[in-house]
This record gives C-alpha cells, sequence and structure tokens, in this order.
C-alpha cells in the first residue's frame, strides 16, 4: 500500500515529463517509419538475362540488394572474403527468393589485398560470360588494423583502392556487355573533407578526426567516379554514386577496437538513441543503389550522385576535375597498374 502511494506521488508530481517523453518516443518511431523509411521506388524492372556483380552482398545494404535483384530474375554474383558468412547468406536468400541456385554464386574477395582482387577478377573472368552491371558496396567505418598488407590504410583500401584495381580489371568485360553500369555506395560524409594531404593519401597517419579515415575515402570514391563519368560518358558504361544514407548495419561492428573504449562508451549510447530517429533499415538503404542499377531512364543520364532515387549535389570538392585526375594518376601507381 506504501509503495502504491508512492508511485502515485510520483505520477502526480511528474506526470507532464512522462508524457512529453511517451509522445517523443511515438512521434519519433513514427517519423522513422513514415519519413525516414518511407517507400520509394518501387518500380519491378525485370533484370532476366543480366549479371550482377556486388562486393559484400553477405548482409546490410549489399544483402537487400542482392535479394531484390534476385526477385527481378538477375543472375547474381556476391564477392565477399567470409566464405562461411557467405554461404549463410547464400543460402537464406535461396529461401527468401526461391530463385534457383544457379542465379547465384559467392566469390571470394578480401578487399583487404590487392594480390585477393587480382586472383578474383582472373577467375570472375575465366569462368563468368557476363558483367552488366558492378556495384561498388563493400566498405568499413572503421578497422583494428591499421595497415594492409598493401602498405595502405585498411579503410582507404577497402573502400576506395581495392574498388579501383578491380574496376579497372574488369573493364573490358563491361565494355563487352555495353550498355553496362557502374554503382558506387557513396556517403554524404565526404562532405566532411575540405582539403587533401597528398603526401599522406591513401596511409591518413594524420588524420585526427572522430570519424577517421572513412569521410576521406568516400570522397576518394566520388572524385573515381567523376572521372570515370568523364571518361566513359560516350562508352555506354554508366557511372553513378548513391548516398544510401545512415543505415544501422554491420559498418559499426569493429568501433570499439578501431576507437577505443572511452571513445566508444561516449559515442556509441548517442549513435544507438539517433538510431531510433534517423537510421534507415538496411532494406531502405539499398533501394538507391538498385534504382541506379536497373532504372532504364538513367542508362544516358548526365547526372551522377543520388539519394533517395533523386539526384542530389556533392561538395566542390569531389566536382573538381583536376583532383579527379591527380587521384587517377597515385592510384594507378599505388595499385600497381600502367600510368598514364
Amino acid at each position: 500500500m506504501v509503495y502504491s502511494d508512492e508511485f502515485s506521488s510520483f505520477l502526480d508530481q511528474h506526470r507532464t515529463n512522462i508524457f512529453i517523453v511517451i509522445a517523443f518516443v511515438i512521434s519519433s518511431w513514427l517519423y522513422n517509419k513514415f519519413r525516414v523509411n518511407r517507400i520509394f521506388f518501387p518500380s519491378k524492372c525485370s533484370m532476366r538475362g543480366k549479371t550482377i556483380l556486388i562486393t559484400g552482398g553477405v548482409s546490410g545494404i549489399g544483402y537487400e540488394t542482392a535479394k531484390d535483384l534476385l526477385q527481378r530474375n538477375a543472375r547474381v554474383i556476391i564477392a565477399d572474403y567470409n566464405m562461411k558468412k557467405g554461404r549463410e547468406a547464400i543460402e537464406q536468400l535461396w529461401l527468401e527468393t526461391g530463385c534457383e541456385k544457379s542465379r547465384i554464386r559467392l566469390m571470394k574477395c578480401d578487399l583487404r589485398s590487392f594480390r585477393s582482387v587480382r586472383q578474383f577478377v582472373q577467375l570472375y573472368n575465366t569462368e563468368e560470360q557476363r558483367l552488366d552491371v558492378l556495384i561498388c558496396n563493400a566498405g568499413i567505418a572503421w578497422a583494428p588494423e591499421l595497415l594492409t598488407e598493401d602498405g595502405f590504410s585498411t579503410v582507404m583500401q577497402v573502400n576506395y583502392l581495392s574498388h579501383f584495381l578491380l574496376i579497372n580489371l574488369l573493364m573490358n568485360k563491361l565494355n563487352e556487355c555495353r550498355p553496362s553500369r557502374i554503382v558506387f555506395v557513396a556517403s554524404g560524409a565526404h562532405r566532411m573533407v575540405r582539403s587533401i594531404d597528398w603526401s599522406d593519401a591513401f596511409t591518413q597517419f594524420k588524420s585526427f578526426r572522430i570519424w577517421g579515415i572513412y569521410p576521406m575515402s568516400k570522397a576518394f570514391t566520388l572524385l573515381f567516379a567523376l572521372k570515370l563519368k568523364h571518361t566513359l560518358d560516350s562508352n555506354d558504361v554508366a557511372i553513378f554514386a548513391v548516398n544510401p544514407s545512415w543505415v544501422w548495419t554491420s559498418i559499426q561492428t569493429p568501433m570499439r577496437e578501431a576507437i577505443g573504449l572511452i571513445l566508444f562508451l561516449i559515442c556509441y549510447p548517442i549513435l544507438y538513441a539517433l538510431k531510433f530517429i534517423l537510421a534507415k533499415t538496411p532494406q531502405t538503404g539499398a533501394r538507391t543503389s538498385i534504382f541506379c542499377a536497373v532504372e532504364p531512364s538513367l542508362q544516358h543520364s548526365k547526372d551522377l550522385y543520388f539519394e533517395d532515387c533523386k539526384v542530389e549535389t556533392v561538395s566542390s570538392l569531389c566536382t573538381n576535375y583536376a583532383l579527379a585526375d591527380q587521384l587517377w594518376e597515385i592510384s594507378l601507381q599505388a595499385v600497381g597498374l600502367p600510368v598514364s
């Protein structure tokens, strides 16, 4: 009885605050469901006869992209380093889509290693006849390992350099299958980059941002996309970059190891709370990638950057053709390709 009286008293004293909290939680949920994760691009364009390669397609945005494309009757090849997780993803995709087993393939490609990328491309070019769409989806925000075996920042190599090498090595296959497309999964984080220190471009030892190397890797991705768009404009290989916005996926997984326990204890609860309001589901986050991969009207589009299936602008730095040319030259050197 005493506890009941105390509880009633507590409710009376804090009724307004409790109402505000409940209203905030409900409105946040409604905003996330009906605004952030609203339905757009409901098109069901068929991709029958098309072969689509997705890097990092075993979870998150990549998995949802693969699932949608399989439902459009495409043949989907997933390139990933984690074969155990990949086989589990393939089994799940079979169950969810009911597709024929011949329409989905898992191939090993570790983007932390140029050697692995080259082995993957050699096998792909030998065993696969087509490449109609390449979706450069794989990416990491943090990495416990500072440098790869090739001597570059792990984040930079996974997000940018290995995709640079992959595309250059697969370009003949893309040209053979024209009209073809390349879709980069970029990020709004590129706007954080104000300048480039070319002496530290791929190691980023001088980077002290809380987001680390991730923004720079995405800025380089956009400059690379800009260069390809300009170079391949009349070649019927369409180039697009997409911002999926904030999607709560496995990209956050190594956060604690990468930024340290103290920063993790400060940042993670804040991010988790914001997730409830602002984060997209992987299914929603994948829609713009799918849109740029399948929408017929985009094949000859002059637009490069998309968000929520609409054209968006990029930072002024990422529209600088001189920077794109400079990045192209040093990237060729970094991955061991002939300098033009």
